[in-house]
């Protein structure tokens, strides 16, 4: 008989994970710009600098995995 591989469920992320990631990920993409720590901080904070295709300004708070659809 052999052996059943173990499967994992997803972390269900929520709307802080979602704001920690895209905070992270403007972050970074300031620094590797060259900006100082405390430029790349301000903009990593500041909700409305982000792009539309991070935040979307019509719904700020949705789910970006809503739209996915896993397919079987």
């Amino acid at each position: 008989m052999a052996k059943r591989r173990k499967t994992t469920k997803e972390p269900i992320l929520t709307k802080l994970d979602f704001w920690a990631i895209a905070a992270k990920e403007v972050y970074d993409a300031c620094r590797k710009a060259g900006m100082d720590e405390g430029t790349a901080l301000a903009f990593a904070m500041d909700r409305s600098s982000y792009p539309d295709w991070i935040v979307d300004p019509s719904d700020p708070i949705k789910n970006p995995l809503d739209d996915w659809e896993e397919d079987d």
